[in-house]
């Protein structure tokens, strides 16, 4: 064992020397000098509230928040999707005038390729000079097709990313929704209070969202997943009997 000579001064430390040198040893693994800093820790007596009274308090802080963060996680996620909405109009426009750009200047290039292939020149037929530009109901017959063609094959495809947003939003309530729900069951049954109302003490700027993820679910008529219920409520139960347990 290597010798310390700071160690015979060790009883003066203050608390917060102390704890700042423990930390220290401990990250570099020198654990003789953190063994060393906590057995020369002066020991006190304390007189405080029963354990099982003030232990409860803080096992349920600690709980609603860890599944606060949980809840809230996905319920995060789910907002984003609003954001994402108020672009699809914009998106979708985008989409359908780069296709049709897109189309047009293939037909164009396409109807030259053939006009001067034939031996022709000066403008094909379908793209005379712009002050000559058939009106719409003139339009080529087999382009007004591919342009009806054209539209209904974006309008086909636009649908999708405004599927796939319902889709995924259902997905994050639901799986929001079953935290919450599980968590609800556990409070119920283990702490004797509803989860709204420990919610309203732990963090009562969380409870402002808890009602708005709800309001939401009730919109989308979604149900929590019993499964996933169970599976949080079963878990918390256990941690509350950890809770309990040391506070007897």
């Amino acid at each position: 064992m290597r010798q310390n000579r700071l160690a015979r001064y060790y009883d003066k430390l203050s608390p917060e020397e102390r704890f700042r040198l423990d930390l220290l040893a401990t990250a570099r693994g020198d654990m003789e000098e953190s063994e060393l800093l906590i057995r020369t820790c002066p020991r006190e007596t304390y007189t405080m509230n029963h354990r099982g009274y003030t232990g409860r308090w803080k096992g349920t802080y600690e709980i609603t928040l860890r599944m606060y963060i949980a809840v809230i996680d996905e319920f995060s996620k789910l907002q984003m999707i609003d954001t994402f909405r108020e672009l699809v109009p914009y998106s979708q426009a985008l989409s359908h005038n780069i296709a049709f750009d897109a189309y047009f200047t293939g037909h164009e290039s396409g109807s030259y390729h053939a006009w001067n292939a034939a031996g022709k020149t000066g403008r094909p037929p379908a793209w005379p000079e712009p002050e000559m530009a058939p009106d719409e109901d003139e339009q080529d017959p087999a382009m007004q097709r591919e342009m009806q063609e054209l539209e209904r094959t974006v309008e086909k495809y636009g649908a999708l990313l405004p599927d796939l947003l319902e889709k995924l939003e259902r997905e994050l309530a639901t799986n929001a929704l079953s935290l919450w729900a599980g968590f609800a069951a556990f409070c119920e049954e283990s702490v004797g209070v509803p989860a709204e109302k420990v919610i309203a003490v732990v963090l009562e700027p969380g409870a402002g969202r808890i009602e708005a993820l709800k309001d939401c679910a009730e919109r989308l008529e979604l149900e929590a997943d019993a499964e996933t219920v169970e599976e949080i409520r079963k878990g918390l139960t256990e941690t509350w009997r950890v809770v309990e347990k040391r506070g007897v």
